[in-house]
């Protein structure tokens, strides 16, 4: 759910700019050690509402899975879901995201039955009127199991954006068409198609995210919104209640 850059505080003043334009010089998904969000999550599909915290840990090295990337931890603050890494890999002016890991004795480990893998997760400098097309594997390249065909659209948003965490403005609007396909849905003949879209604002990161069921016409399954963010300094002083720390 979040290339380092200099941060400000959250407030309508964050994302402002002359005529509500994009900041050229603004990141969009900064990845700064200690930086801090928390997410309220209402999710129709899964008939609950929850609460997700992201806190960046840094660059690391993961031995298990011989790669250096920066490390994000995510928290669920509902029962067994605990706390997880994700990791960033900067790859062809792309990130590339890895889900789905485990802590083991306070190191990272990958799971047996593979990986959540997303190459082209979003490009390391987010700008408007950029497309791109990626597919991401929930389960990792295993035989058998399927994928998720993505087309990404970004656009300069020209409103203000309102979460619980404030009023943002010159943010950037990714609109996505996912398409599931391989495996099981091959085999059945599934058809399952979603729509997203979600506003990053600068030098703040992700503050909100719609999913529609089919298209951006469907009915709503999920809503995101962004409740608190911290900066490194901030964050670096106090953590979130009940997120426990681990490093790797």
């Amino acid at each position: 759910m979040i290339v380092a850059a200099a941060v400000i505080g959250i407030s309508a003043s964050s994302c402002r700019s002359a005529h509500w334009a994009v900041d050229p010089s603004a990141v969009f998904f900064p990845l700064k050690p200690h930086m801090m969000w928390t997410y309220r999550v209402e999710s129709k599909s899964q008939r609950a509402n929850y609460i997700v915290t992201d806190m960046v840990m840094g660059p690391q090295y993961v031995p298990a899975l011989k790669i250096s990337g920066a490390v994000v931890q995510e928290f669920y603050n509902f029962d067994r879901a605990g706390l997880r890494p994700i990791i960033y890999l900067e790859k062809d002016g792309y990130l590339t995201r890895l889900s789905g890991l485990d802590y083991v004795q306070q190191q990272i480990k990958g799971p047996a039955w593979g990986r959540s893998i997303e190459e082209r997760f979003l490009p390391q400098h987010l700008t408007p009127d950029r497309s791109w097309d990626n597919k991401l594997f929930p389960y990792g390249q295993l035989p058998g199991s399927f994928d998720i065909a993505q087309k990404h659209k970004s656009f300069g948003e020209p409103e203000e954006v309102a979460v619980p965490a404030g009023h943002f403005r010159g943010c950037i609007r990714i609109e996505t068409q996912a398409h599931y396909e391989g495996g099981a849905y091959a085999q059945q003949k599934m058809n399952l198609s979603l729509a997203y879209a979600d506003w990053y604002a600068p030098n703040v990161g992700l503050i909100k995210t719609i999913a529609y069921q089919g298209n951006s016409d469907g009915p709503e399954m999920e809503r995101v919104e962004l409740i608190r963010f911290e900066t490194s300094t901030k964050a670096a002083k106090s953590e979130p209640q009940g997120m426990p720390h681990r490093t790797s």
